[in-house]
């Protein structure tokens, strides 16, 4: 039994490597997934300015064919007055007249801040753009540089995954689903070696009896506080005592 328990120390080992290098593997893609939605971040803020911008231009276009409609209408209405004698009618035309010209002096104050607005959306536009081509061109080298590294993970992990079954296939399979079971509860640490009678998974002291009883590796035993696998690498004197 103990030949079987130092295997699963070794197994142990390739098993802490494995989920050393798979560990390694996640923080690298979540680094990758939060950097692009980063980078997908600022294209909608692109976007939603390009749109912004589009609907400031159908507005800006909408208010400078009213002004060019009101200039013809006083235009028009100027050249009625030519033709009328009235002076009543003359001063209604008049009064018209400059109703609209107070209109065209409004829309011509709006038509200037709408243009205004448009030339700080635009160059809001070529700033993000500027620098989310810069943040892409930084990226795409870094990107390339952690997907090798997560080649080189996936290489390491599956020359770990050959190593553990030629080492698992030396262990029971009782054993195996028991040595697992532990190694998932207790943070990768499934078998511990006792060292001058402590537990060196929880360091408390392990009873004398148990201590023999581990020396002598006639079956599994388990540490009464925290239930890890014990083995040891007894002296021969403390052979011979047990």
């Amino acid at each position: 039994m103990r030949a079987q328990i130092e295997v699963l120390a070794l197994l142990q080992l390739v098993d802490r490597e494995i989920r050393e290098q798979t560990g390694l593997k996640q923080g690298l893609l979540s680094e990758l997934q939060t950097k692009e939605t980063e980078i997908e971040a600022k294209k909608r803020e692109v976007e939603a300015l390009t749109a912004l911008l589009a609907e400031r231009e159908k507005l800006r276009q909408e208010k400078d064919r009213i002004f060019q409609d009101e200039g013809k209408k006083i235009m028009d209405k100027r050249m009625r007055m030519n033709r009328i004698k009235n002076i009543k009618e003359l001063q209604a035309l008049q009064r018209e007249i400059d109703q609209i010209k107070q209109r065209n002096i409004e829309l011509e104050e709006a038509l200037i801040q709408i243009m205004v607005e448009i030339d700080g959306i635009k160059g809001n536009i070529k700033a993000k753009e500027a620098e989310m081509a810069q943040i892409q061109s930084e990226w795409q080298q870094k990107r390339q540089e952690m997907q090798s590294q997560i080649s080189g993970i996936d290489r390491a992990v599956s020359e770990a995954a050959t190593r553990r079954q030629t080492i698992a296939s030396q262990v029971a399979g009782d054993l195996i689903s028991r040595y697992e079971l532990i190694f998932s509860r207790r943070g990768g640490t499934a078998v511990v070696e006792v060292a001058g009678g402590i537990c060196q998974g929880c360091y408390m002291n392990i009873p004398p009896q148990l201590w023999n009883e581990i020396i002598k590796s006639d079956k599994v035993h388990l540490c009464p506080s925290c239930q890890r696998i014990l083995y040891c690498r007894p002296s021969a004197e403390q052979e011979k005592t047990a």
